[in-house]
């Protein structure tokens, strides 16, 4: 009887240590594991460096000899359609350098650099920070603004606005109104 006492003590001794190294190789193993890392970048940002970088004096070069043209002709349908793609342009800039509009294209231009941004910061995407919805606790969030910002290698004034900016929160879309882009057409109709 004693024996078998004994041997159910050392059974009942071996199966408790054995279920102790298996939760603390549990518990270490979570520890240890690496989160999720995502990249975000504020889009006001990356709008300014665009408007302070060569594809944007690039594409304003573009667009002025396309639309002088237009507005000097006498064909009034091609005079509207170049003002209003000139107003249009404007306006959604504005809505991606002061709200949180969207800057897909102007993130194209640039889209072939940015798997070595995410390698050099560990993150597995990119996306803008006014796009994330919900973060669950395991991911970890990296701001990518300045990095992303820097491939267009932006001229002037830049770090200086981007720094204030980075300090204010955006203008909400619902009241950035269409009154801009009227006041701009009442100016094109009265020349």
């Amino acid at each position: 009887m004693k024996s078998t006492i004994r041997v159910s003590n050392y059974l009942m001794s071996l199966l408790t240590l054995i279920l102790l190294l298996f939760i603390c190789n549990t518990v270490t193993a979570q520890k240890n594991q690496k989160k999720l890392r995502i990249g975000t970048f504020d889009s006001r940002v990356i709008t300014i460096a665009y408007t302070r970088s060569e594809a944007f004096s690039n594409r304003m070069s573009e667009m002025q000899k396309e639309g002088e043209a237009d507005l000097q002709g006498s064909d009034s349908t091609r005079k509207v359609e170049a003002a209003y793609k000139m107003i249009t342009f404007q306006y959604r800039l504005h809505q991606q350098g002061f709200c949180t509009g969207s800057v897909s294209s102007i993130i194209e231009i640039i889209k072939e650099k940015l798997p070595e941004v995410a390698k050099d910061a560990g993150v597995i995407a990119i996306l803008s920070k006014w796009e994330l919805s919900y973060e669950d606790p395991s991911i970890e969030i990296v701001d990518l603004t300045m990095p992303i910002a820097n491939l267009f290698n932006p001229k002037g004034d830049f770090e200086k606005i981007a720094q204030e900016m980075g300090n204010e929160a955006p203008v909400p879309l619902e009241e950035f109104t269409v009154e801009e882009v009227i006041q701009m057409w009442k100016q094109f109709e009265s020349r």
